[in-house]
């Protein structure tokens, strides 16, 4: 079984603009991301899904410099880009995550695949983010190619085929595919808390961490983050003013 992760990710964002080439102590965000991806147990190889549109040539050339492989189509049709981006490697089972991930935990992610790996005959899809508890920023959804290529064919949502994957869990999908959820273990328990990258005031926390974190910001665990925040909390209040997207949200 090739299990195959995709990274969305273009140089268009409302809220900051080319935010997944924003440096974050002297690394760019993206790249950080895909080192940390790296450190998975279980992934096989990261594709990343960008759009087809000339300004994201950068984003093409940088991840190629990376040796990343790299599937570019539709700016709104996320789900038509990831479906292909898995299809393009002949993966068969999906990580889907999302280029504004900086300090994703590969543990985590192997969590997640092994839940499914050890129940692929009753579940569909498993994620961290069906019910609110972890970070905004160790988001990750895992299931079978052919499940996205399944409802590929059923789903004509704009608001859901933007989102790639959300019309299993919110909507019509979810009273035909079997779901689970991944809730945070205590420690990780805060769903205030913001570890992604939408905003200036989201970019000013990432920094202060990865400062903090010096050379080991692509090694560091999310638990170890988390011990550090609840004796800082004038780092976690950088941004958590800000308010989190729903998926109704581009």
């Amino acid at each position: 079984m090739k299990i195959v992760a995709t990274i969305e990710a273009r140089m268009s964002s409302n809220r900051l603009p080319e935010k997944v080439l924003k440096k974050l102590d002297g690394m760019p965000s993206l790249e950080l991301q895909i080192r940390r991806m790296r450190r998975s147990c279980l992934i096989d190889k990261i594709v990343l899904a960008t759009t087809n549109k000339d300004t994201d040539d950068i984003i093409a050339d940088f991840a190629k410099d990376l040796g990343v492989h790299v599937f570019r189509g539709s700016e709104e049709d996320v789900l038509s880009r990831i479906l292909g981006a898995a299809q393009s490697v002949e993966g068969d089972l999906q990580v889907q995550t999302t280029g504004d991930c900086p300090l994703i935990d590969p543990t985590i992610i192997d969590e997640i695949i092994q839940t499914l790996l050890d129940n692929r005959y009753q579940l569909d899809f498993v994620s961290n983010e069906i019910e609110l508890t972890y970070p905004n920023g160790l988001d990750c959804r895992v299931f079978p190619v052919s499940v996205l290529a399944e409802i590929d064919k059923l789903c004509s949502d704009p608001i859901h085929r933007v989102h790639g994957t959300t019309f299993i869990y919110t909507g019509s999908g979810k009273r035909s595919y079997r779901i689970k959820n991944a809730p945070a273990p205590f420690k990780l328990n805060h769903p205030e808390w913001r570890w992604c990258l939408d905003t200036p005031e989201d970019l000013e926390f990432l920094n202060a961490v990865c400062r903090h974190f010096g050379k080991r910001k692509t090694e560091f665990s999310a638990l170890e983050l988390a011990s550090w925040l609840e004796n800082n909390p004038d780092i976690t209040a950088i941004n958590s003013h800000v308010r989190r997207k729903s998926y109704h949200e581009g």
